[in-house]
């Protein structure tokens, strides 16, 4: 009975060890995916401004302005 009693409790804590290093990793994985949506919101902005540019160079700023 004691034996039964000891495993069990070692169980236990191994898997609370494992629930808190996976714990941990989502942590980790949300810290990476939100520095994955800001780079994504630069290259976002990046085109804008980059077809902006374009529009102002190929139209002209005043004219483009006038589409509006």
């Amino acid at each position: 009975m004691e034996e039964r009693i000891r495993l069990l409790e070692e169980k236990s804590q191994h898997h609370s060890r494992q629930i808190s290093k996976l714990f941990s990793e989502i942590d980790e994985t949300k810290a990476n995916i939100q520095k994955i949506m800001n780079i994504l919101t630069q290259i976002r902005y990046f085109l804008y401004g980059g077809f902006a540019f374009f529009v102002a160079t190929e139209i002209g700023f005043l004219q483009a302005l006038k589409l509006m």
